[in-house]
């Protein structure tokens, strides 16, 4: 089953929804959190708007059934930098897009319709810019940017959307920072202000570098590949070696690193990883040692699990429970 929602009607569902359930997320105008009806589906969208004009869009939830948005060009009046880490979403009945990537919508562009699917878990960061605060941003360097990109920021696009690029590394580890963030209050502002300019920097520094659009994956793999996905989340202390995992989902190795990296944009050892970390935090937040949380994830010993997460989250285990406990 399939609903269809128009223009703001989604965000006004979810809004009457968290004010007659939690109406204490709405509280604050520059950070609220619109969470989702059981009978739609689990998780949240969080709103950040920061002092410099940038406003997020934090995204964490599965959907119990099949969404359509339908978008009019009156409704867009910004560029919206979308980084997506999980689920498969499909624009205007086009091919859909694969796991882990990143595109820009322009403002007053065509009618759009965007299609989230079911039972997906869905993991993305919106970045909104108003036109002048981008046009200001890159101002000195917009000769050297795609003639696309000039074209949009100059209005001269009658359909301004960039086509969806890989997430790279880089903009891999930038966007779990944002939505990982330990910090609060000026901190937090400082940080997520300063995020967000590394992911565009880095999307403008891919568009630069002719990356290429993701390929699709046919419908039949991706079923097989999301459920190793799943295998290996609900097996973080133990998972199977790629042959085991490969032969339970019935393809062979070559085929399922394939299919995993073209889907995931990642290995089935980094997807492994991630997912290990995500836990990892939740873990440190409840207070529970680094030991523990380095046995409860499949690591060795603290020390091979400290510098694995050091490395995906750019400080130690033990500071990023401090900063969670500090709440400054």
């Amino acid at each position: 089953m399939t609903i269809t929602f128009q223009d703001g009607e989604l965000r006004q569902l979810l809004r009457e929804h968290v004010q007659s359930t939690q109406p204490e997320l709405l509280g604050n105008t520059q950070n609220q959190t619109l969470t989702y009806p059981a009978w739609l589906g689990t998780g949240y969208k969080r709103d950040i708007d920061l002092p410099s004009g940038i406003d997020l869009t934090l995204h964490r939830y599965r959907l119990h059934k099949d969404l359509v948005q339908v978008c009019t060009s009156e409704q867009s009046d910004c560029f919206e930098f979308v980084f997506s880490l999980t689920a498969h979403s499909q624009y205007n009945e086009g091919p859909i897009f694969s796991n882990r990537h990143a595109h820009l919508l322009g403002p007053e562009g065509q009618d759009s319709r965007w299609r989230e699917f079911a039972d997906q878990d869905y993991l993305a960061v919106d970045i909104h810019l108003d036109p002048t605060l981008l046009t200001a941003l890159i101002e000195s360097h917009s000769a050297m940017l795609s003639k696309t990109l000039q074209n949009m920021l100059a209005g001269e696009c009658k359909f301004p959307f960039v086509d969806p690029i890989a997430i790279t590394p880089g903009m891999q580890t930038a966007l779990w920072q944002i939505l990982q963030c330990p910090y609060q209050g000026l901190t937090q502002t400082l940080y997520l202000e300063a995020k967000s300019l590394e992911l565009i920097a880095l999307f403008l520094d891919a568009i630069d570098d002719g990356s290429t659009s993701q390929p699709v994956l046919h419908r039949d793999d991706l079923e097989r590949i999301h459920q190793a996905r799943q295998i290996l989340q609900n097996n973080l202390q133990t998972p199977p070696s790629l042959i085991d995992l490969a032969r339970q989902v019935g393809l062979n190795d070559r085929k399922l690193k394939e299919g995993f990296r073209q889907a995931f944009n990642t290995t089935v050892f980094g997807y492994l990883t991630q997912q290990r970390m995500e836990k990892a935090c939740q873990l440190l937040v409840q207070q529970r040692s680094v030991a523990a949380v380095a046995a409860i994830v499949g690591y060795a010993s603290p020390t091979a699990f400290s510098g694995a997460f050091r490395r995906r989250l750019g400080m130690t285990p033990k500071a990023y429970q401090l900063a969670n406990c500090r709440g400054d």
